[in-house]
């Protein structure tokens, strides 16, 4: 009787686990939609306020818990949508220190069909913090910074301005009113890129597309944030896209950048940093021709970034501490030097 051969052949192994991965590539029903969302019509409105009735004592007690809630939304002189739907808290460190923390809202899938809209279900609202012109200008600052991702790369969410007033349907509690933004929900953004949302357990840096993988680090750097890592997908999302038979990185949640610098903010733990304003590079080292391109794409759009401070920023103060912020990290990337230092003899962490 012929024995089992039971040595590792290591060729047949890394085989195998090259054509496991690439299998996991291969299109799964691809959630793409060729009809308008909620989010366009509202994405594409002049101006938006968005009215939220619901119990607030409830809504401030339970964690990541849905509950009923009567959504207005409407621009001058159009409502864009009138319905019953769920309102939930969300956000772990705003949830704890806010006064109506941030938000995420849900609609019944059919009354979106009957609407001859996609059904895109929930939306994520960003509010201010507090009534206090603080809590605001970090909101303007955080809306600032989608922006500026938006001018830089396609891949990336959109997200929309608009004024916020939340109801208590028990009338125990007056009605507040703040500036918020609405974000883009992930599958669509997703489906913008022909992709769909990968989601390992974890996720090893090296198999995304490298020059998105670059761009969207050198991002994260010239903002100021390190509250981010793509081993567990923090403050990311990994977009599959099958055709290209890539793996591309969507950054979030930038409240703990340098840009908008929370009171509550704490550099990342693992870097040498005692202040969030201090810029720590965590990407890949960069090769002298990866520096050149990422120089080329910065300052082919610093223009337009340098415009959107003072568009998306009200307070002249606050535009000129944002401006200079973004400036500093164009004169470290103007400088060939500067650049080779920073990007090229960087740590991995």
């Amino acid at each position: 009787m012929a024995k089992l051969d039971t040595k590792i052949n290591p060729v047949r192994t890394l085989l195998f686990s090259l054509l496991y991965f690439w299998a996991t590539l291969l299109p799964l029903g691809i959630y793409s939609q060729s009809s308008q969302s909620l989010f366009d019509i509202i994405y594409e409105a002049d101006s938006v306020d968005v009215t939220i009735e619901t119990n607030f004592k409830s809504l401030l007690k339970k964690k990541d818990e849905y509950q009923d809630a009567k959504i207005l939304i409407k621009s001058p002189g159009l409502v864009l949508l009138d319905t019953m739907g769920e309102v939930r808290t969300r956000g772990n460190a705003r949830k704890a220190i806010c006064y109506m923390p941030p938000t995420k809202l849900r609609v019944s899938k059919k009354h979106l069909e009957n609407k001859g809209l996609s059904t895109y279900p929930t939306l994520k609202v960003v509010n201010s913090c507090s009534f206090s012109d603080l809590a605001e200008s970090y909101l303007r600052l955080e809306h600032f910074i989608y922006e500026v991702y938006n001018v830089l790369t396609e891949r990336s969410f959109r997200s929309k301005f608009l004024n916020l007033r939340y109801i208590d349907s028990e009338g125990k509690k007056n009605p507040v009113e703040f500036e918020g933004f609405l974000i883009e929900h992930e599958d669509q953004m997703a489906a913008r890129m022909n992709g769909e949302i990968f989601s390992p357990s974890f996720f090893k840096p090296e198999l995304l597309e490298r020059e998105s993988y670059l761009l969207f680090c050198m991002f994260q750097y010239m903002i100021g944030n390190t509250d981010w890592k793509v081993l567990n997908k923090h403050n990311l999302e990994i977009i599959k896209v099958s055709e290209e038979r890539k793996l591309y990185p969507v950054a979030y949640d930038f409240d703990y950048s340098g840009v908008v610098h929370t009171s509550y903010a704490v550099p990342n733990e693992r870097t040498p940093l005692k202040n969030v304003t201090e810029r720590f590079y965590l990407g890949p080292c960069q090769t002298d021709d990866e520096i050149t391109t990422m120089q080329r794409l910065f300052s082919d759009k610093k223009q337009a970034i340098m415009s959107l401070v003072t568009t998306c920023l009200k307070d002249e103060k606050q535009q000129k501490v944002c401006g200079n912020y973004i400036q500093q990290f164009y004169d470290i990337i103007e400088d060939d030097k500067w650049s080779k230092q920073v990007f090229s003899n960087c740590i991995d962490y």
